[in-house]
């Protein structure tokens, strides 16, 4: 954190924030942030663009949520339709940037998410969390903890760049292996996103970075090719790379985006395969295995687990976009049945999305896994 970094400390009404759909790749229903703003200045981040309304200068300003941890309490408390599910603890801020060394609101919400039982997952540029290696190693013991550390480069001085109040490289892989060693019930690897055109897509950086992410003992590595360029983010980006050693890359990243947010497909298609397979090599998944809840929600959630990965490793290897197979696993999570139930009825076809094709595949699963001759009910009582 700078030495410029001033501390505003703020009461907020809620805690918690609850998603549509869980989202498919860290498969949060839930998000929270402990903090508003981030210390760790990371010149790239999303979170700098306007459509997270931060009324503050993102890095040289940071609020501290007072009482984030009675509030997010009192919210499960007096819930009567909230379900435990993954929270996501972070997201336009880092949960453990360096204010949560002395504020602790992360270690405050996490012991209030392990009373309730609700399952974790966080990101982070920080090797300050292993200070809570117990705490979340019991959360997994009792639920789900996924700990995925955002590295995207290998370069110590081109990563001081991008990030320059985070930990190094070398910090976040020695923090991951000191996870993967002492905490068994974590499920822990690397973030590699965004990884950014002309910095950090060359063979040699994306080898380097899965290759010390499986050193480390990783059980998986996401990955992204290219990020997004946003308004203000945009801008504030683009003027630091125009004032750096690295300026040179100015005029192709703008050529390549050439005034969208996102780069153009063809750039992903080019490096899905070989990120795909550099995954392969070093025999490291490219998915994060999902919480499974005990209730009714059970088969639910394993199925539209394996409706998503499907088109997620569909569209990486073969470029194909299957929107049917998307839309069926998201809109499977908010069934308010079991599909089991659905299915012994015969009306799989009701379900939203669900084509031939899906349905084909979904019975193939319940067929090979023999759960469509167990009791109703059962779920309730696993």
């Amino acid at each position: 954190m700078s030495n410029s970094t001033k501390l505003i400390y703020k009461e907020f009404k809620t805690a918690l924030n609850k998603l549509k759909f869980p989202d498919s790749w860290f498969w949060a229903r839930y998000t929270l942030n402990p903090y508003s703003g981030c210390a760790h200045a990371c010149i790239y981040c999303d979170a700098r663009s306007q459509r997270y309304y931060l009324d503050q200068n993102f890095e040289t300003e940071v609020i501290v949520k007072v009482n984030i941890d009675t509030i997010l309490d009192k919210k499960i408390r007096r819930s009567r339709t909230l379900k435990p599910d993954v929270v996501a603890a972070g997201g336009v801020n880092d949960a453990y940037q360096p204010a949560e060394l002395k504020e602790e609101n992360t270690l405050k919400i996490l012991k209030i998410l392990r009373f309730h039982n609700f399952p974790v997952n966080i990101a982070t540029k920080s090797n300050l969390i292993t200070r809570d290696i117990e705490l979340l190693d019991d959360i997994g013991k009792r639920s789900w903890c996924t700990v995925g550390f955002s590295i995207t480069t290998t370069n110590e001085e081109l990563a001081s760049f991008l990030e320059p109040f985070s930990s190094s490289p070398v910090e976040r892989f020695k923090a991951l292996k000191e996870l993967k060693k002492k905490a068994s019930n974590i499920q822990v690897g690397t973030y590699f996103m965004p990884i950014i055109p002309f910095l950090e897509d060359d063979e040699e950086n994306m080898e380097n970075v899965i290759k010390e992410s499986k050193n480390a003992g990783a059980d998986f590595v996401l990955f992204s090719p290219g990020l997004t360029l946003r308004d203000s983010q945009a801008e504030f980006f683009i003027n630091k790379l125009k004032k750096s050693k690295y300026k040179d890359i100015v005029k192709p990243l703008l050529n390549l985006f050439n005034g969208k947010i996102y780069p153009p497909s063809h750039y992903s298609r080019k490096y899905h395969p070989i990120l795909y397979e550099l995954c392969k090599k070093f025999n490291l998944s490219v998915r994060v295995k999902r919480w499974i809840p005990k209730d009714f929600r059970k088969w639910n959630y394993k199925i539209s687990e394996l409706l998503l990965n499907k088109e997620y490793v569909e569209s990486i290897t073969k470029g194909i976009n299957n929107n049917k197979l998307k839309l069926a696993g998201r809109h499977l999570n908010n069934l308010p049945e079991s599909i089991i139930e659905v299915y012994r009825r015969g009306e799989l076809s009701r379900l939203n999305s669900f084509t031939p094709e899906i349905i084909d595949i979904v019975e193939d699963y319940i067929g090979k896994h023999k759960i469509q001759n167990q009791p109703s009910g059962l779920d309730r009582f696993i």
